[in-house]
C-alpha cells in the first residue's frame, strides 16, 4: 500500500519546494500521486481523483473536507498552513479536532516543516513588501528580487511571525502524528537525499532524467542570478547533456501541472539567499536585536550572532556556488 503524505507548515519554511519535489521524485519513480497543495482553501475532484480547487477557497466546510479525504483514493501529497485556520475562524465557526483526527488516518506519513525562525521572520516580511509567496520562473525571481532592490523591513511584523512560528510549533505537535521533521536548509542541501528518506524508495530523478532534483534548482537558480547580474561568477557550465537533462525534467514537472493537474505549480525557485538579505535589508541589524529579546520569552529557541550569520551565508555559498 502507498503512503499518503501530509506536511505541516506555517507557510515560509519550504513547504511549497518539498511538496512539488515530493510529487515530481514519486512520480518520476512510476509512482501515480497528486499534489492538493493546501487542504483547507478547496479540494475538488477530476476523474474521481482528489485535486487543488482554487475557486471554492474557504466556502468548503471542514465536513465537506473531510468527506473528500474519505471517499476518494487517490495517492496525495497534500499541506496543512496553520494560518488558514487563523483565517477560516473569521468566517466559520468549526471543530478542528475531527478533521485532525481524519487527517492523522488518511495520511500515514506527516511531515512538520522546520526552519530557523530569524530566517522564516525575515523571509515573510520580505514577502509583505513583495507580495509574492514563491516565485516559479527565472523571469519572475528577476522581476521580484532585482538585484538593486533594497527593503527596509517592518519590525512589528517581524516580531508577529516570530511569534506565529511559535504557535504553530505548538499546534503541529499536538494535533498530529508526525513522522519526522524536515528542515528547510536540509531540503536545500541534498533534496534527493531527503527524498529518499522521507519516501523509503531507492530512487534517482538522476537515473530518469540524468540530472539530480538538486542539480536542477541550482542550476535554475544560477542561471537566474546570471541573467540578473551578467556577472559570469554565476554561470555554471552547462554541456549540451545537463542542458538536455534541465529542460527533460523541466518539461516532466510542466507536464504534470499543466496537463495532468497533478501538480498546481511548477517546483518554485530559490528567491534570496542570507547574504542577499544582508545586504538589502536597511534595518538587518535591528531585526537581530528584536529576535534575540524575542529568543528570552520561549525555552526553545536561542540569540544568533554575526558569526552564526556567517556560517549560515558560507553553507548557502557551498551549496549555490555564490
Amino acid at each position: 500500500m502507498k503512503s499518503n503524505y501530509l506536511v505541516l507548515t506555517p507557510d515560509g519554511v519550504g513547504s511549497t519546494y518539498l511538496q512539488r519535489a515530493l510529487t515530481t521524485y514519486l512520480n518520476s519513480a512510476n509512482c501515480e500521486y497528486w499534489n492538493t497543495h493546501e487542504l483547507l482553501n478547496g479540494l475538488g475532484l477530476l476523474n474521481e481523483n482528489l485535486i487543488k480547487d482554487w475557486e471554492i477557497g474557504y466556502d468548503q466546510t471542514l465536513d465537506e473536507i473531510c468527506e473528500l479525504l474519505t471517499s476518494t483514493n487517490n495517492n496525495i501529497v497534500s499541506r496543512i498552513a496553520q494560518y488558514h485556520i487563523t483565517n477560516r475562524s473569521k468566517i466559520h465557526k468549526e471543530n478542528y479536532q475531527y478533521f485532525y483526527h481524519r487527517c492523522n488516518k488518511k495520511f500515514d506519513k506527516i511531515f512538520y516543516c522546520v526552519r530557523d525562525p530569524f530566517e522564516y521572520a525575515l523571509s515573510w516580511t520580505i514577502r509583505n513588501i513583495t507580495d509574492t509567496l514563491n516565485v516559479y520562473s527565472i523571469k519572475e525571481r528577476i522581476d521580484v528580487h532585482g538585484e538593486k532592490v533594497k527593503y527596509n523591513l517592518d519590525l512589528k511584523f517581524f516580531r508577529k511571525k516570530l511569534e506565529q512560528y511559535y504557535r504553530y510549533e505548538s499546534w503541529a505537535e499536538d494535533n498530529f502524528n508526525i513522522t519526522c521533521s524536515v528542515n528547510y536548509d536540509d531540503s536545500h542541501y541534498d533534496i534527493d537525499a531527503i527524498m529518499k528518506k522521507l519516501t523509503g524508495l531507492d530512487h534517482n530523478v538522476k537515473d530518469r532524467f540524468g540530472i539530480s532534483l538538486q542539480d536542477y534548482s541550482k542550476v535554475r537558480y544560477l542561471v537566474s542570478l546570471y541573467s540578473q547580474t551578467r556577472n559570469k561568477k554565476h554561470m555554471p557550465y552547462i554541456d549540451y547533456n545537463t542542458c538536455k537533462s534541465v529542460l527533460d525534467l523541466h518539461e516532466f514537472t510542466r507536464k504534470l501541472t499543466f496537463d495532468y493537474r497533478q501538480m498546481v505549480t511548477l517546483i518554485p525557485l530559490k528567491m534570496n539567499t542570507m547574504s542577499d538579505k544582508q545586504k538589502r535589508i536597511s534595518n538587518f541589524d535591528e531585526a537581530i536585536e528584536i529576535y534575540n529579546q524575542w529568543t528570552s520569552t520561549t525555552n526553545t529557541h536561542i540569540p544568533i550572532t554575526q558569526n552564526d550569520i556567517n556560517k549560515h551565508i558560507s553553507k548557502e555559498s557551498s551549496i549555490y556556488g555564490v
